[in-house]
């Protein structure tokens, strides 16, 4: 049986400080790229407490760089929730730019090997 759920959005905002930039003052790919999978895990930490679950990066496009004492928003919406598998669109903008510039995007799955309930992580 196939279960629709809503479409959620979570943000989560930092400033880039001086131990996550090189030194031309850009932000490092692997900082950036640890970041935005903490918090996509964060979101499925309810379900992993009790179930195996098992990640993939399907798509990663950075667009620009971003520089020392940047604020940067990420957000994650939800594009596919079922009993097998959860995908989130990550998107990463410059929150203190007037253009709100996207830095960022990536498409994260999540493979959920055990049966699992999933208004938990909802």
């Amino acid at each position: 049986m196939k279960t629709n759920y809503p479409i959620h959005k979570y943000t989560y905002s930092f400033n880039i400080t001086k131990s996550e930039v090189n030194e031309y003052k850009k932000l490092l790919p692997s900082v950036l790229y640890a970041k935005m999978e903490s918090t996509a895990k964060q979101l499925l930490k309810s379900m992993e407490v009790h179930k195996k679950i098992q990640q993939h990066l399907f798509k990663l496009n950075v667009l620009q760089n971003a520089y020392l004492k940047d604020r940067l928003k990420i957000t994650h919406t939800i594009q596919k929730l079922n009993e097998h598998e959860v995908l989130f669109a990550v998107l990463v903008n410059k929150e203190n730019s007037t253009t709100k510039d996207i830095i960022c995007n990536a498409i994260f799955g999540f493979t959920i090997k055990d049966k699992v309930s999933l208004h938990q992580a909802s």
